[in-house]
């Protein structure tokens, strides 16, 4: 009895040294690369792509970029895009755990300040005296810069995330035609901002 108990102590043993091994070698792939879009833009004819990197520091830098087109049947015609730049500022080090939902995750708090450029041109119909529509465009250049915070969570294995952002600076704008584009809310805005941003995505 002592014999097999002994060979059967050994046997777990070796069984929990071999588990301990495969748990080392199947240990999610540490993910330095996120690939996002922004699926409220989609409401707004707007798609939104942005792409981050995960620096020696655990802080990032994170590029967006998006284009906006109108559709057809639309009475106003909006045809622009914009460029992002943000760096991200780590504030808790990444920390993962084991969740009912998520075999496995990590979030990654952060602040960071952002320089956007954007450029859009409208087009409005405008009617003359015999109601014939003639088009009248308007172009505007936009800079916008500020500060913001956010909050990442990548979940399953570590590979999907989504990222909310929320923030606000000071933005410039440009307009050469129809100056209530300049209003508040418009493409042509200047001044202080708010900026808020939802994206899901990948990491890879």
């Amino acid at each position: 009895m002592k014999n097999i108990l002994l060979t059967l102590l050994i046997s777990l043993g070796f069984v929990g040294n071999v588990a301990a091994q495969e748990t080392e070698i199947h240990e999610p792939k540490k993910r330095d690369n996120y690939f996002y879009v922004g699926p409220f833009d989609l409401f707004l004819n707007t798609l939104q792509l942005g792409y981050e990197r995960k620096l020696k520091n655990h802080n990032t830098i994170a590029f967006t970029g998006s284009f906006r087109l109108s559709k057809k049947d639309e009475i106003i015609n909006r045809l622009g895009g914009s460029g992002e730049f943000q760096y991200r500022v780590n504030l808790l080090y990444n920390k993962e755990a084991i969740s009912a939902v998520a075999k496995k995750y990590s979030t990654f708090a952060y602040f960071a300040p952002y320089l956007q450029y954007r450029y859009e041109e409208i087009t409005d119909p405008v009617f003359d005296g015999d109601s014939q529509a003639l088009q009248k465009t308007t172009y505007v250049n936009s800079g916008f810069g500020g500060l913001g915070f956010g909050f990442r969570l990548t979940a399953l294995e570590n590979r999907f995330c989504l990222n909310l952002y929320a923030g606000g600076g000071l933005k410039y704008s440009d307009v050469h035609g129809d100056k209530r584009y300049a209003d508040f809310m418009e493409a042509g805005y200047t001044g202080i901002a708010p900026k808020v941003a939802f994206q899901i995505g990948i990491a890879f």
